[in-house]
């Protein structure tokens, strides 16, 4: 595509042509330049530890056709300059994939918790009515939004393999960093907003500010909102589009287990193979956004039965009547391990909750110490470990934990996480349950810079044999 050909499209961002731009090809979008290839154009953006002007050279040298700068590189070189790289970035990458997200349903979910549950049951409910649905999130790629490039791509490749439906996860950092381009959703859904990412926003408020950018009249046509929420009732004030709300006043539960969930929805009685209060949360929001987007209730009603658990979330392995139950769950907030925690011990009231955590480092320090009065609320027994810890000293992040919690002596402490679930599983009894929490389904341990290959559910399982 002929880059002045790009540029005539571009609407909302201000820039200027440096260069000879007129007969510049462009055959790719990068915004890496170790990634680069032949006919690229790329993207310099200033980031909070990286600024890739600084990179322009290699960039050139591995054979971009042009440069977007925020300022300009001192060399006779195809440039646009602009204020914002980054803006400009997700505004031609719409342009060049030819806004595919316009040719398919669309529906983006955000909030602190549940994100991931929610898309997979959308899903679920669009490949029951015959759609061919795909999901983008925290599952199927390293950030859970993709930089907006990689976002068009995988939308347009998607469309050309027969995707009619698209649910996709929508971050705080995606909106503020104009990820998601402008990309109008047929609907978009707020499922909770709590405690998290404060070393970013600095704040609640301005948390609350960047989710609400996609209920805007630029990004959502109808916006489906957790009312049971406190930041939800604020939405619901203040949303300038058409809107639905949900809350669990909706249904009736008419059971519930540590497999499963009962419950009737506008007459329809499903058993959704998810357990938990938090889950039902999940298929509501799911549920009204397929009703609202046209999706018949018998439809919605198998699809949320099809649904299957997501890996890392609420997954309870395998186990005989003699052991304690084992759950890996990927809750590496307050309101998330607290939510769990007290489905846990609604489901198995006379059961002991053993659970083993810890915090990830370089990440908003507010949320450790409540997490630890939390799990000293909730669990019977408290097994501090390490999550994360990237650069961050293991035993210090240990500390911030330890300053919510009350009764110290009755917590296990040991940073090496394979040590703590395999304590933690042998102390539990028969009957009892052992919550390994804030991973998930991530292969790996960050430690000093390096990955180490680590899943939890794969060391629930070997702690469970070795306890025999």
């Amino acid at each position: 595509m002929n880059l002045n050909e790009i540029l005539e499209n571009v609407r909302n961002t201000v820039f200027e042509r440096y260069g000879k731009i007129n007969d510049v090809e462009v055959h790719g979008l990068s915004y890496d330049s170790r990634l680069i290839t032949r006919g690229d154009l790329f993207f310099c953006i200033k980031g909070e530890k990286v600024d890739s002007h600084d990179f322009a050279h290699d960039a050139i040298k591995g054979g971009a056709s042009a440069l977007v700068v925020e300022r300009r590189i001192d060399i006779d070189f195809p440039q646009v300059i602009s204020s914002s790289s980054r803006k400009m970035m997700s505004e031609i990458a719409e342009i060049f994939y030819e806004f595919p997200s316009r040719e398919i349903t669309t529906v983006g979910v955000t909030g602190t918790n549940g994100k991931t549950t929610t898309v997979n049951i959308l899903s679920a409910i669009a490949e029951e009515a015959g759609k061919k649905a795909e999901r983008i999130g925290t599952l199927t790629g390293q950030l859970t939004t993709p930089e907006a490039p990689d976002l068009q791509r995988q939308i347009r490749d998607s469309i050309e393999n027969g995707v009619s439906f698209l649910a996709m996860e929508v971050s705080s950092h995606a909106l503020l960093q104009n990820r998601i381009s402008e990309m109008t959703y047929d609907a978009t859904i707020f499922t909770n907003l709590s405690l998290d990412h404060l070393d970013y926003h600095g704040d609640m408020e301005s948390y609350y500010k960047a989710k609400s950018l996609l209920f805007s009249p630029s990004h959502s046509k109808l916006a489906v909102i957790n009312s049971d929420n406190k930041f939800g009732e604020r939405l619901i004030n203040e949303v300038e589009i058409p809107q639905v709300s949900f809350s669990l006043n909706d249904v009736e539960i008419t059971e519930q287990t540590l497999f499963t969930t009962t419950f009737r929805w506008k007459g329809q009685v499903i058993n959704l193979k998810l357990p938990g209060v938090f889950n039902l949360e999940n298929a509501l929001a799911a549920a009204v956004t397929a009703e609202a987007l046209g999706f018949e209730r018998e439809v919605i009603a198998k699809g949320l039965e099809s649904a299957k658990g997501t890996p890392g979330r609420f997954e309870l392995l395998l186990h005989s009547n003699e052991e304690p139950y084992i759950v890996v769950d990927y809750c590496h907030t307050p309101d998330g391990l607290e939510r769990i925690l007290l489905s846990i011990n609604e489901l198995l009231p006379d059961a002991r909750t053993h659970v083993v955590f810890g915090c990830g480092g370089d990440r908003d320090t507010t949320k450790r110490a409540r997490m630890g009065m939390i799990a000293e609320t909730h669990a019977t027994n408290v097994y501090l470990t390490s999550d994360n810890p990237r650069s961050e000293n293991q035993i210090a992040i240990i500390n911030d934990i330890l300053a919510g919690i009350d009764d110290a002596e009755r917590v296990y402490i040991n940073p090496d996480r394979r040590e703590a679930i395999f304590h933690a599983v042998d102390s539990a009894n028969q009957g009892d349950v052992v919550l390994i929490a804030g991973k998930g389904c991530e292969p790996y341990q960050e430690i000093s810079g390096t990955l180490y290959p680590f899943l939890d559910s794969d060391v629930g399982r070997e702690a469970l044999e070795v306890r025999g």
